[in-house]
């Protein structure tokens, strides 16, 4: 049995006992859905996840880099509590108080260059949203195609599916943008280099992650600063993916921002903004966003009452200046991780602020290592690939930082031990 203050795994336990609940949803939902390490979640408080057996994990995966402030944050349970009172659960596009607050707030907080808000339910929604006024803007200045990157990921609608991974992956639409070039994700040295692209007069924009999803990996900050400076030369929107990165996952408010002096035209977010409920933001200028006022962006649910209340006690929790005085803290206890590279079967370790790729030569040994880990009280993202991911909700003490990295960095060792001739 496994006891401290932050993990309790009881000697029985077997996340195989719980095979058969995905089983039964496979008989209910697509396989898609099910597609996850079979572990049951019973609750989920701070940084910690129990299921119904008395097993507490420690969370570095923020259930998918939502819960950011924390799961069941008082007060973001508190602000819900406040709408139900209000009886005010769904207003579809009718004006409220809350929705006029929040999107004050949102922009009063993100920079200047920024003055209009489109809210949606998820991160798959805001991208595709993007990709639409991509379009209506390319239209309107005689432009055409939209750069992105191989190995991207930016949602599962079909806007978003044509902007992700490759051509093949919207192939099952039968639908097919030529205007989306894809070019390679650029390696640690690459310079940025215009010559193999399209003509810089019909670039209309530049549609990228803040970081690649399933690795963590970032661009190098000369590649994107002279990305950027072509962009702005040549008229060339710079669209930023921040559904994953964006909220203080890494450090900062926004991801791009560390790329110093790049100011993107449109950034998408989602995931961590609410810290619990489906909410998402394209935030943009008005320029951009009211280029064709004939456009309908908004859905039934879009800006949720609901929504709105966590949102904002989330933005403000998060923005509190003894919470970031403490996540700067936390950050340099975090970055340690990266001395992991030390063994030889991790390939590389991305880290920056509270999100890390730990990368394997293998899918193989990345889910032993996941599986490991739940074994041992740790919860990391299970990719599917050669990696695994760790994204602690923000609010994770250092203690708890310290223990999961040490587990982890006894687990690989000693897998590295027995592997490794």
């Amino acid at each position: 049995m496994i006891k401290t203050k932050n993990r309790i795994i009881q000697d029985d336990f077997d996340i195989e006992k719980y095979r058969h609940l995905t089983e039964e949803r496979k008989q209910l939902e697509d396989f898609s859905a099910c597609n996850e390490i079979p572990l049951l979640w019973e609750k989920a408080k701070n940084y910690s996840v129990y299921d119904d057996s008395g097993n507490k994990f420690i969370d570095m995966t923020s259930g998918i880099f939502v819960a950011n402030a924390g799961h069941s944050n008082s007060l973001i349970k508190k602000a819900i509590r406040n709408c139900l009172k209000d009886d005010l659960l769904f207003s579809f596009n009718y004006n409220t108080k809350i929705r006029i607050e929040f999107i004050k707030y949102l922009l009063s907080i993100s920079p200047k260059y920024f003055n209009k808000v489109i809210l949606m339910n998820s991160g798959s929604e805001a991208t595709d949203t993007a990709y639409k006024l991509i379009k209506m803007w390319a239209k309107k200045n005689k432009k055409k195609y939209i750069l992105t990157f191989r190995g991207s990921y930016h949602g599962r609608s079909l806007g978003s599916c044509l902007l992700s991974k490759g051509k093949e992956y919207s192939e099952w639409s039968g639908v097919k943008d030529d205007d989306v070039i894809f070019i390679d994700f650029p390696k640690e040295n690459d310079k940025f280099e215009s010559n193999m692209l399209p003509q810089a007069n019909e670039i209309a924009a530049v549609f990228l992650e803040g970081y690649q999803g399933w690795s963590a990996e970032f661009y190098s900050k000369s590649y994107i600063q002279d990305l950027y400076k072509y962009a702005k030369k040549n008229n060339i929107l710079i669209v930023f993916d921040c559904v994953q990165s964006g909220i203080y996952r890494t450090g900062k408010l926004y991801n791009y921002m560390h790329y110093e002096g790049v100011i993107p035209d449109i950034i998408c977010v989602a995931k961590g903004i609410s810290s619990s409920l489906p909410l998402a933001a394209v935030i943009s200028r008005s320029d951009i966003i009211d280029i064709e006022r004939d456009m309908d962006y908004s859905g039934t649910h879009s800006g949720n009452c609901l929504c709105l209340y966590a949102a904002l006690a989330n933005l403000k929790f998060l923005q509190d200046i003894n919470f970031q005085e403490k996540l700067k803290k936390r950050i340099e206890v975090f970055v340690e991780i990266k001395k992991l590279e030390k063994y030889e079967i991790v390939r590389k370790v991305n880290v920056v602020g509270m999100v890390c790729g730990i990368l394997f030569d293998t899918e193989e040994v990345a889910t032993e290592i996941v599986y490991k880990c739940i074994e041992n009280g740790i919860l990391p993202v299970w990719t599917g690939k050669s990696s695994i991911k760790l994204g602690p909700p923000l609010i994770i003490p250092i203690s708890a930082i310290k223990e999961a990295i040490d587990v982890i960095k006894k687990i690989i060792k000693e897998y590295n031990i027995k592997n490794v001739i």
